[in-house]
């Protein structure tokens, strides 16, 4: 029964005497019901938040991973670089020798090759490999490697400009040093026989026959008989041959306005035409043609005139080959 008040009719509602259990039941349904829905939410809320830790656990340990490697790489990547530095110190020091070494050669192809040379350091060389060293550990930073990049690329250019610079000079030095080798061959500086001794030097003397003064174009270089007679320079025989005068002889023209004379020869092992390199055997010692004895008749022919050769004999044979 509901009263809603003095002045209104009062309602009356009837209900069976089952809802007396069905109304309970009811309420006792809902509330089971709400809270299973809080329990199942829950359990699921929970399922989702472990699912989540975990993924971000997951992450954070690759992320982790991830700048380990990073720095270890970077680490690498800066020992490389200091790695990279001393070889270009090594570098450095390795063109200087090869520096040194072009300037020698430069000195060979201006003194013709016929001076002793030496050239030795001064200054020392960082090889950055030794294993006996020491010192604090101080970290580097961002700043100091920017540095050491900067001095290293700095360093490697200027390398490579004084790499061309120097093969162009080394091209142009061993062209000269060629040019300076083909002069020395063909420039007779031997002596043309074994024996030192001259009997009759280049000037003005008394001619062994008449007594008289003559003018001795050349030098008298005394031996035994079939002593060996060498070229004294690289060149091609233009004249072998005897007469009354000189005897068995042989005239070698080495270009550039440079003949030698060799005469009163026992025996010619040469001919006309034929090639002859600086040092080779061309006859043998005699006493042929107009002569007092066994002895060689050496000269040197400058464009044509007779000049005194004892300028000329500055090397042994020995030191030709």
């Amino acid at each position: 029964m509901i009263i809603p008040g003095a002045n209104r009719r009062t309602v009356r509602i009837k209900l069976p005497h089952s809802s007396l259990y069905v109304v309970p039941s009811v309420i006792v349904l809902v509330w089971i019901g709400f809270f299973v829905t809080i329990y199942l939410m829950n359990t699921y809320f929970h399922k989702t938040t472990s699912s989540m830790q975990q993924s971000f656990d997951g992450q954070e340990r690759q992320l982790v991973d991830q700048i380990t490697l990073k720095n270890s790489e970077l680490e690498q990547l800066q020992n490389n670089l200091i790695d990279l530095s001393q070889q270009t110190d090594e570098f450095k020091a390795k063109l200087e020798e090869i520096k040194k070494l072009e300037h020698v050669v430069q000195l060979m192809s201006q003194t013709g090759g016929t001076s002793k040379i030496s050239a030795a350091s001064n200054s020392g060389s960082f090889s950055g490999t030794g294993s006996d060293v020491g010192g604090t550990e101080v970290p580097v930073n961002s700043q100091e490697v920017s540095q050491l990049v900067s001095s290293t690329k700095q360093d490697l250019s200027s390398l490579v400009g004084d790499i061309n610079a120097l093969l162009a000079n080394l091209t142009e030095s061993e062209a000269k040093l060629k040019e300076a080798e083909r002069l020395r061959n063909i420039t007779p500086t031997l002596w043309p026989t074994d024996s030192r001794n001259i009997t009759s030097g280049f000037g003005i003397r008394k001619d062994p026959f008449t007594q008289k003064p003559t003018m001795h174009t050349g030098l008298d270089l005394d031996g035994e008989l079939n002593d060996a007679v060498y070229v004294t320079a690289a060149g091609k025989v233009v004249q072998a041959g005897y007469d009354n005068q000189h005897g068995y002889h042989i005239i070698v023209d080495h270009t550039r306005g440079l003949r030698t004379v060799y005469m009163h020869l026992n025996k010619m092992l040469v001919k006309r035409g034929e090639s002859v390199t600086k040092g080779q055997k061309i006859g043998l010692m005699g006493t042929t043609g107009r002569s007092t004895g066994t002895h060689l008749h050496y000269e040197v022919h400058k464009n044509g005139v007779e000049i005194n050769p004892s300028p000329y004999l500055i090397q042994d044979r020995k030191d030709d080959r």
